[in-house]
């Protein structure tokens, strides 16, 4: 399933690691300030049959944090139970652009059942990246960040790689970074996407520092395919020495179409867990 059909396929229901005291010992880390989250579209079809399972699976793998993309209409509370029950929390979210625009106040009581500090908008169809349009899109930003910090939360933009194609000398990215209200608006940078793009991170971080809370920790190999965290050349390490800098607190691992999604977001955790140690 495509980004863009799950998308709207959860938006609807949007709007309707490790189990503490489980006897299980949480994984340490030299950086012990540091948890290492996914981001659950990479599991996404085992989340749609049995949500339970897929976040006790999670967990025990050693994920200590969650981005959620959909909620395939479940109760917040039972989600809510299901996050406590396996020690995990979920600081970020991902919501459709319709969601953006139509109904926040909804998403914003998401955010307040679920903990998410962190509303994302993460993605734009084709028909609608002129540079117009991100205009539109740096204004909703604007307004439902407005919304989102009397709410105690932040509202963000993700990338892909459409973003940094320029039309007359200027990227949609420029306008989301000039048109965005510094103290309202922050970035979820997607490492693989900037990597596909030819745009080094840490030059974007400094432009936008104070403004990265989470990025998006995926790898691409010498042929510019998707892989698994560690089985890439994406110099991650990198990216985590300059977290400070760019208020960089959450790292959700993420593979968009993983042959093996579990096996995918175990090797992922084992390989970043290095980067942090």
């Amino acid at each position: 399933m495509s980004r863009r059909n799950f998308l709207m396929s959860v938006g609807a229901s949007a709007l309707a690691g490790v189990a503490i005291g489980k006897g299980i010992m949480k994984p340490a880390f030299a950086h012990a300030d540091q948890a290492i989250g996914v981001q659950l579209y990479t599991v996404r079809d085992a989340m749609a049959e049995d949500m339970a399972t897929t976040l006790e699976r999670v967990a025990a793998i050693g994920y200590r944090e969650v981005e959620f993309a959909g909620y395939f209409d479940k109760p917040l509370a039972e989600i809510k139970a299901m996050l406590e029950h396996n020690g995990l929390t979920a600081p970020s979210a991902h919501m459709s652009p319709e969601v953006f625009a139509n109904d926040f106040d909804r998403a914003l009581e998401i955010a307040d059942a679920l903990g998410h500090k962190n509303l994302i908008l993460p993605w734009l169809p084709p028909e609608q990246r002129s540079l117009d349009r991100f205009r539109e899109i740096a204004h909703i930003l604007n307004v439902t960040g407005e919304k989102a910090k009397a709410a105690g939360v932040m509202v963000g933009y993700h990338n892909h790689e459409f973003e940094f194609i320029a039309e007359g000398g200027v990227t949609p990215f420029d306008i989301l970074m000039a048109d965005t209200d510094a103290d309202l608006v922050n970035f979820e940078l997607d490492l693989f996407w900037l990597a596909t793009a030819k745009k080094d991170p840490l030059p974007l971080m400094e432009k936008l520092k104070g403004r990265v809370p989470c990025v998006h920790v995926k790898d691409m190999d010498g042929q510019g395919n998707m892989v698994s965290v560690g089985d890439g050349e994406i110099d991650f390490k990198s990216v985590f020495e300059h977290r400070k800098e760019a208020g960089l607190k959450h790292f959700f691992v993420e593979h968009d179409n993983p042959k093996d999604p579990f096996e995918s977001i175990k090797r992922s955790f084992e390989a970043f867990s290095k980067v942090v140690a």
